[in-house]
């Protein structure tokens, strides 16, 4: 009898081990010899399992993409970088992986839950119903829109900068990484929802929720390899989320906030007809995000509050700490290069010298089309890539072709359609065949003044096309528009006559505090790293 129990409680753990194990040695002979990339180059531990970028990105903290261009070096311009994942290293090849409306693209559904917000327009997979999510969006974020909305955010610029000007008045250190953060927060709360988050009233200009917003960046990297643990912490009380992971409650009040706006702005537009809907649109003095999506033409399913509550939060995020990174960046250069300075200010104020008599601020066409502003912003958004990390994108009916000459050896492969593919923005601008000395924060290359031959005709356009911080094609940022205006807006108050930011100076800060050396989906610096901080000169001195 002991035996037969003996021999039973044996069975009971072979089979299993015996079925994990078949399990296991079919995925591998699969993932090596019989998956559609089994032929691309790449490490044969790559290839077996998606540990290996875990690896790298969790343990890591956010260093795969530096991981693949070494890949890059030694396999070439296509890599096999985990087993359903191609990545390409040739800018050339951009336009095919991120296409416009003429071919069907849709995002992977691995990279796409990082942010568990998968029925958001970001995240969704599906081209035809990403074109309708977007398709609510689009309009609202058009740059005639952003436009009737410039009165607002030129409200908050000069808020923000008196708040500095007070601030700094003491010989305080002011963290610019944190104001920026708390600025891009306000003016995407009135944007999206009609109320302003109030964050840069705060004290420090509420350094919590730039740590909240990149403890959510950072998270994305768990959420791709563990996509069931957002969906758990849905359903866990708050109370007991906050004991393990503090920074989560404060999220649930976000998110909780974001659904009590929604059903006020539902509420407040009652039950309108198709007709209706339109006449709100045409007469909303101050629309909002979510009174262009509850008076669009989507279906009822796609205006239920939990999927509206992922679109809010989306935009929320994109619209914080992207803008922000970028003007942190473009701050710290203009304050540590004299020059970029003094020909910044002295264009704004030539510009400013026409204004006609009671013009307080200069147009925003005239901020877009100043030279050197222009250059200055656009070497800005170079250096602070968008986002860091690889964007995956799968043509489900077409291959992919790539014949071309890279790095002097040609190469030849062809893609098979429904493959994920992905490129990385940051390494196309930074590559120092299309910008010498890359690292360098040079807006001269900008320079329209610069290009006079052929040569540097199609030098230019090189650098145009490699230049994608909002990303291209059916999937590129929705909010470029906002962006260009809270930079050019902010840049412009700032050095214009009588700017707070003819006054700063760096404080214990320097070129590390703005470089990207982990890519947490956001850039980030090193960890230890104190944001960007300035003082006041006196102004007798300046």
């Amino acid at each position: 009898m002991d035996l037969l129990l003996h021999s039973r409680a044996i069975l009971l753990v072979c089979i299993p081990a015996c079925i994990c194990t078949v399990v296991v040695v079919v995925v591998a002979v699969y993932r090596l010899l019989y998956s559609p990339i089994a032929r691309f180059p790449g490490p044969r531990l790559a290839a077996l399992t998606f540990w290996y970028e875990f690896y790298y990105d969790v343990v890591c903290t956010g260093r795969y993409s530096w991981r693949i261009q070494e890949l890059h070096r030694k396999y070439g311009p296509i890599v096999r970088i985990n087993p359903k994942e191609l990545h390409v290293a040739d800018p050339a090849f951009y336009d095919s992986v991120y296409a416009g409306p003429g071919r069907r693209t849709e995002k992977w559904e691995f990279s796409a839950r990082m942010f568990g917000t998968t029925t958001a327009a970001v995240g969704t997979t599906g081209h035809e119903l990403h074109r309708i999510r977007r398709g609510a969006l689009n309009g609202f974020f058009s740059k005639r829109t952003v436009a009737n909305l410039t009165p607002t955010i030129q409200e908050l610029v000069d808020h923000g900068c008196d708040l500095l000007r007070r601030r700094g008045a003491a010989s305080r250190v002011l963290n610019l990484r944190d104001f920026f953060a708390a600025f891009s927060a306000d003016v995407i709360g009135i944007v999206a929802f009609g109320s302003n988050y109030g964050l840069l009233d705060r004290e420090d200009f509420e350094p919590a929720w730039q740590k909240l917003m990149m403890d959510l960046s950072s998270g994305t990297h768990i959420m791709k390899q563990f996509p069931w643990i957002y969906p758990l912490l849905k359903i866990i009380p708050p109370s007991i989320v906050s004991l393990f992971h503090p920074p989560g409650n404060r999220l649930f009040n976000i998110r909780n906030d974001i659904k009590i706006k929604i059903e006020e702005t539902r509420s407040s537009l009652g039950s309108p007809s198709p007709e209706e809907k339109e006449s709100i649109r045409d007469l909303a003095s101050q629309p909002t995000a979510l009174h262009t999506l509850l008076t669009s033409t989507l279906p009822a399913q796609e205006l239920l509050t939990p999927r509206l509550e992922d679109e809010a939060f989306t935009l929320l995020g994109a619209g914080t700490l992207t803008t922000a990174h970028t003007l942190t960046t473009l701050l710290y250069h203009i304050l540590a290069n004299p020059t970029i300075k003094h020909n910044l200010q002295t264009e704004l104020a030539s510009l400013h010298a026409n204004l006609l008599p009671g013009t307080s601020s200069l147009p925003p066409a005239d901020l877009e089309h100043a030279p050197h502003l222009q250059a200055v912003v656009t070497e800005g958004l170079r250096l602070s890539f968008g986002v860091s990390h690889r964007l995956a994108r799968i043509s489900p009916d077409t291959a992919l072709h790539y014949d071309a000459m890279y790095h002097g050896r040609a190469y030849a492969y062809t893609i098979p359609p429904g493959v994920p593919v992905s490129m990385t923005p940051m390494f196309m601008h930074l590559d120092p065949t299309a910008f010498p000395s890359p690292h360098t924060f040079d807006p001269a290359r900008w320079r329209a003044s610069a290009v006079s031959s052929e040569d540097e005709r199609a030098e230019a356009k090189r650098r145009r096309a490699q230049l994608v911080p909002f990303g291209k094609g059916t999937r590129a940022c929705a909010g470029m528009w906002l962006a260009y205006a809270e930079l050019y807006g902010m840049l412009g108050a700032l050095f214009g006559p009588g700017g707070i930011g003819t006054r700063m100076e760096l404080f214990e800060t320097g070129v590390a505090d703005v470089e990207c050396v982990h890519d947490l989906f956001n850039p980030s610096p090193r960890l230890d790293s104190k944001g960007v901080r300035v003082v006041l000169r006196d102004e007798a001195t300046t």
